[in-house]
């Protein structure tokens, strides 16, 4: 029985694998898909990896630098759709936050590892960056990551992933730029390149003969259910995931002056429940 099992599981993976290769590689991969994987996926891909840095900052010390997101932007744009992918050095969950952890700590050894990992892959850059106030890295490079998650909030969508490994390609050579300091009284909103495709994300609608439809964690009728919706009650698009549109959705309370507690829900619903939404 267990050899029988662990065939089938093998058989499970490999059908998974191959799934997720299409949607990551196919020919006929739509332009507003942005491939989803699990821990159990590591992904191998080329491309372009940016990080900027600020000494300008006055809560910084004057001897450290404020880095800012690990950007990965694939050469196969198919990938996320044309975006950067956010790589975060350790594991990651935002979709269940859990407010009895220490975010202040975690941030910490996310900043800790982030340096390290950097000083390991481009320990000559660093040297050079060290030396320049504001500036941005960079370099052709080769990324595996897992756990590719696309998090939306408002209007935009960031691509966060975990990342295995980092490193140069071979031959070629890093790009170092210094940037401008800003005034005092500029704001730095959106300034990060990622936060620079923000547009207004598709709508759909809850249309289901029962009068409601689920929003599950997995893209499968199996999976955990994490909320219920009305029918009509509006959705934005984030992607799919072959017949399964992964959807965000926002519950404001109805009493704010008694209630401020704003819920988000991020998840699965079969396109069969859903009809596209017109204003």
């Amino acid at each position: 029985m267990k050899l029988k099992n662990f065939k089938f599981r093998n058989v499970f993976f490999c059908c998974f694998l191959l799934l997720v290769s299409m949607l990551s590689f196919g020919q006929n991969k739509k332009s507003d898909e942005i491939v989803l994987t699990d821990d159990g996926i590591i992904l191998d891909l080329k491309g372009t990896f940016k990080i900027n840095w600020d000494k300008s900052d006055p809560d910084v010390p004057c001897s450290a630098i404020e880095y800012g997101e690990m950007l990965f932007y694939p050469d196969n744009k198919d990938i996320v759709n044309g975006k950067a992918i956010v790589l975060k050095p350790k594991d990651f969950d935002y979709h269940n936050w859990d407010e009895s952890r220490n975010a202040e700590k975690e941030f910490a050894d996310m900043e800790k590892t982030k340096v390290e990992i950097l000083k390991k892959t481009f320990p000559e850059e660093v040297k050079k960056m060290e030396k320049i106030q504001k500036g941005e890295l960079q370099y052709s490079a080769k990324v595996k990551i897992k756990k590719v998650t696309p998090y939306t909030e408002c209007d935009f969508t960031t691509v966060y992933a975990q990342v295995i490994e980092l490193k140069k390609i071979d031959g070629t050579k890093s790009k170092i730029t210094k940037l401008e300091m800003k005034k005092s009284y500029e704001s730095d909103d959106f300034d990060e390149p990622h936060l620079d495709e923000v547009s207004d994300l598709k709508k759909y609608e809850i249309s289901s003969k029962d009068g409601y439809a689920n929003i599950r964690e997995k893209p499968t009728k199996d999976s955990k259910v994490i909320s219920k919706l009305d029918s009509e009650t509006i959705v934005r698009y984030i992607t799919k995931y072959g017949d399964w549109y992964y959807v965000y959705y926002v519950d404001y309370p109805s009493d704010y002056k008694n209630d401020l507690t704003v819920k988000e829900y991020r998840g699965f619903i079969h396109k069969s429940q859903l009809k596209k939404h017109v204003d």
